[in-house]
């Protein structure tokens, strides 16, 4: 007797629902073998389905299928229809895939029916149910008969699906995903698409109207590059005429593709034939077009929350995940925290990569989550990256060309301006001459005044700009030999105890050994914070927990603060509040206000006391205030508001710029910071009101380690 390989039930779930992480993904592969039916419409409903026991339905006006396909396709699962006939009757490459996305949407509920209507037998249909409650009692999958029933019909061509008696209920988020999914199956670009996919719901209907315009015409710059079929790429940038700005070939395209450590051009050969659209928008008044105070234009922005990205067209279908919230899969908003200048990301730039795959070269993930990693796939990813790189690179330098340009213009029209107006006033009666002659000189010497104030705070920060990079520079170079010196130390400390005995060694080396030590930690502690502090990440605005940043200042500080038998007490009070920042401008306000009461502890006309460092927040309707408290001498020697001036320092070999940040960065963050000669401890007190609102539950915490 031969036997034959069986399945138990339980096989249908580790297929269906539990390899598909979402139900949408499932229902969108229904849709899938609609497409592949030569359907123009697909239309999906939630009957109830906010609730267990609810029903879904997916219905289309494709093909339909025969006794034979229901069988040997819809119910064959594990084999790829495109295998045997990749492209429909209609003309259309098929992305239908295995079957097991289909599984798992059929798995939703505990009660299937399928009706098809085949366009080959008009007035025929076949029907089949399904009832999974029947496999909770047999041994085997095979174990349960299914039956393909013919009846007569008057409906036209086409399949419906009807799920009912749903496991679980669609949750809203559930809901908004599926909706998002299928509004941009198609892409949210101008073309129109032979395919139209619809869901029936709320929240489909108003993504629907946010959506039903493209703002394609509003973009200040789109790139379009491509792949040939030898792998060769090329780009072309175009402003918002649409007239060529900047061409590139594949040398300049792959300019910065790395092969073994080095700068390589060899054409992207193993990805499929592709092209990458990009239109990318500015805000504010940096945009170019004369577009930009249009009314559309702030339409852009909503428009964008919903379809930004850079989505994955394959085979005329958009792929999940790409482009989707949270995969910015051509890494545009990490590569922006790097190079902000003139780079676009997913909220300021939509496109698409799009790719026939003739020869199925990209391989479906079997949890229909987007393409495997293979070097086909990573070879189209770097070419789209490639080509974000080099438009960000000219549009970087052609904005520094009109930076340059700038100022001698400006200097112009202002000379310009002045000589007319001067010609104007003396064209006046003498009687108001010189009361005009007066208000010009006055407001001239106001404006001269001003321009010299920005000149010494440009020149202030290009200071502290070459003492940021410096520093960074010095952080890489000593924290190699700092930790062998490390490791040297501790093996010296083993050494001499060997030689003299342990009790000669706790009495005469101990302490230096020790000393030299945390000299050491205080030394690696000191390039760590230098290096963490100008991680690139930082730099992205986000809502701040000021408490968790200054844990991890205080904690990065340890080394320094330790060695000096100086104290630090937190009493935090914030941590329910965000401030509207970046994490590299509340760590500045954390960093120099502890760098400042430490300098002032180790004062030589410090009192005789414990050297203690008191930090407190606390949290308002609408704010938080920072205090710090010391036990040093207090603010001497100089009036109380000039410690905020850049060069007022009490220490000889001190730079005067730690407060004059601390200052900018809280009025850039519209705040306040006051200064006390003494505090709680006995010394200064610096304390710092900030604009801030409550958390919400949703977010996380982001502060220095995030």
């Amino acid at each position: 007797m031969s036997r034959h390989l069986r399945f138990a039930p339980e096989i249908l779930a580790r297929l269906g629902e539990e390899l598909v992480p979402h139900p949408d993904l499932g229902v969108m592969e229904l849709v899938r073998n609609a497409y592949d039916a030569d359907a123009t419409t697909c239309t999906i409903r939630l009957l109830e389905a906010d609730q267990a026991g609810g029903t879904l339905i997916v219905e289309d006006d494709g093909t339909g299928m025969n006794e034979d396909s229901i069988y040997d396709s819809f119910l064959l699962l594990g084999r790829s229809a495109k295998t045997s006939s990749p492209i429909t009757p209609g003309g259309r490459q098929k992305v239908g895939e295995k079957g097991l996305g289909r599984l798992a949407a059929l798995r939703l509920g505990a009660h299937v029916e399928l009706e098809t209507r085949p366009a080959n037998t008009p007035g025929r249909a076949h029907l089949l149910i399904i009832d999974w409650t029947k496999y909770d009692s047999v041994h085997a999958v095979e174990d349960v008969p299914l039956i393909v029933v013919n009846k007569t019909t008057s409906e036209p061509p086409g399949t419906r699906v009807t799920i009912s008696q749903l496991r679980e209920p669609f949750a809203e988020a559930d809901v908004k995903r599926m909706a998002r999914s299928v509004l941009l199956l198609t892409g949210p670009f101008p073309e129109n698409s032979p395919f139209q996919a619809i869901f029936v719901s709320d929240e489909f209907d108003k993504l629907l109207a946010d959506t039903s315009r493209a703002y394609l015409d509003q973009a200040d710059f789109r790139l379009f590059a491509e792949i040939d079929p030898e792998g060769y790429a090329k780009a072309t940038l175009y402003d918002w005429r649409g007239e060529i700005l900047h061409e590139a070939g594949h040398d300049i395209v792959s300019l910065n593709r790395k092969r073994g450590g080095r700068d390589v051009h060899l054409p992207f050969e193993l990805a499929p034939r592709a092209s990458l659209e990009l239109w990318m928008f500015l805000k504010g008044g940096k945009s170019l077009s004369p577009l930009k105070n249009s009314p559309d234009r702030e339409r852009v922005w909503p428009w964008l929350e919903v379809v930004g990205g850079v989505h994955l067209i394959h085979r005329g279908l958009r792929v999940t995940p790409y482009g989707d919230p949270g995969s910015d899969w051509l890494e545009l908003n990490a590569r922006r925290t790097g190079s902000p200048e003139e780079r676009p990301s997913t909220r300021t730039a939509v496109g698409r990569v799009v790719v026939d795959d003739d020869t199925q070269i990209l391989q479906p993930k079997t949890d229909r989550t987007g393409f495997v990693e293979t070097p086909a796939f990573v070879d189209l990813k770097e070419f789209a990256i490639r080509a974000t790189d080099w438009a960000a690179a000219v549009r970087l330098k052609d904005a520094e060309v009109r930076r340059r340009q700038q100022v001698p213009k400006t200097r112009t029209r202002m000379k310009t301006a002045e000589d007319e107006l001067r010609k104007t006033v003396r064209t006046l009666p003498p009687r108001y001459r010189e009361i005009v002659e007066r208000q010009v000189n006055t407001y001239r010497g106001e404006t001269q005044q001003h321009v010299k104030a920005v000149e010494r705070d440009l020149r202030l920060y290009r200071t502290l700009s070459t003492l940021g990079t410096s520093t960074a520079v010095f952080a890489h170079e000593v924290l190699g030999p700092a930790s062998r010196l490390t490791r040297m130390v501790r093996a010296l400390g083993q050494l001499i105890g060997n030689k003299v005995g342990q009790e000669a060694y706790d009495s005469v080396f101990d302490e230096p050994m020790s000393r030299i030590g945390r000299s050491l930690d205080t030394v690696q502690a000191f390039a760590n914070l230098s290096l963490e502090m100008v991680k690139k990440r930082k730099r992205d605005s986000a809502d701040v927990d000021i408490d968790a940043v200054c844990r991890e200042v205080v904690k990065l500080f340890s080394p320094y603060l330790n060695e000096r038998n100086i104290s630090v007490q937190t009493e935090f009070d914030s941590h329910s509040m965000r401030v509207r920042s970046t994490v590299a401008e509340i760590e500045a306000i954390w960093a120099n206000l502890l760098t400042n009461s430490a300098h002032a502890l180790l004062r030589q006309d410090m009192p005789d006391r414990a050297r203690e460092i008191l930090i407190r927040t606390q949290y308002g309707e609408a704010s938080v205030v920072l205090t710090v408290d010391d036990s040093g001498p207090g603010i001497r020697d100089m009036p109380i508001d000039e410690i905020w001036s850049p060069g007022r320092t009490s220490r000889t070999d001190g730079t005067g710029l730690g407060l004059t940040i601390v200052r900018d960065v809280v009025e850039e963050l519209k705040g306040k910071n006051l200064a006390f000669e003494t505090g709680e401890l006995g010394g200064a007190r610096i304390m710092v009101r900030l604009p801030a609102h409550p958390a919400r539950t949703t977010d996380t915490p982001l502060g220095a380690s995030s």
